[in-house]
């Protein structure tokens, strides 16, 4: 009996004592994600489907998103976006600061091309803006939910408040910002 409540009590002190989990990301102001991005559009999310990858080891979710607007690269009016996660039949799977995109909301989204020729958010969560009204202006906000953010030269959590802030400015501004981006690429002599 000493046994099993012995190994009862270091399950229960196993459970209480696990950490909560997040995804460590270095944090992506506005303007590092206009200059890594491939592609910047803003779009609403029409459809997600979750789906097993090729191997069946990892679920994806597959974003349908139509561009009103290209701010940076090409694109077409339906773009294909894929975020980590999701649920297939009764199987789901979460990564911490994956990014939720919610069907028929608005974003500005920065993309990359990952080597399967999918369209990804640019460090995640941090590279999906939401669209919102505030002072009746358009807003574009991230999330840096289930991400820690790490100090650059230490690698470990920030302790600047400021690092651990979403991105958040009015839309026009950050529609400037990728602008003068494209504008120094292309007298640099880059796309």
């Amino acid at each position: 009996m000493p046994v099993t409540l012995t190994r009862l009590m270091l399950l229960v002190l196993a459970l209480v004592a696990t950490p909560v989990w997040a995804t460590s990301v270095l944090k992506l102001d506005a303007d590092t994600l206009a200059g890594k991005a491939e592609r910047v559009v803003r779009a609403k999310v029409s459809s997600s489907e979750a789906r097993w990858d090729a191997a069946r080891t990892g679920i994806w979710t597959h974003h349908t998103i139509t561009v009103s607007e290209t701010l940076k690269g090409d694109a077409a009016a339906a773009t294909e976006v894929v975020t980590r996660g999701g649920v297939v039949g009764e199987i789901g799977q979460h990564v911490a600061g994956a990014g939720s995109l919610e069907v028929g909301s608005e974003y500005v989204f920065f993309l990359w091309k990952d080597t399967d020729s999918r369209w990804q958010l640019l460090g995640m969560a941090q590279g999906a803006l939401a669209i919102t009204q505030k002072d009746g202006a358009d807003w574009a906000e991230n999330s840096l939910a289930g991400l820690t953010v790490l100090d650059p030269n230490t690698l470990q959590p920030t302790a600047n408040e400021a690092d651990r802030q979403p991105v958040s400015l009015k839309y026009a501004d950050l529609k400037a910002k990728v602008a003068a981006n494209v504008a120094a690429n292309l007298a640099a002599g880059g796309k």
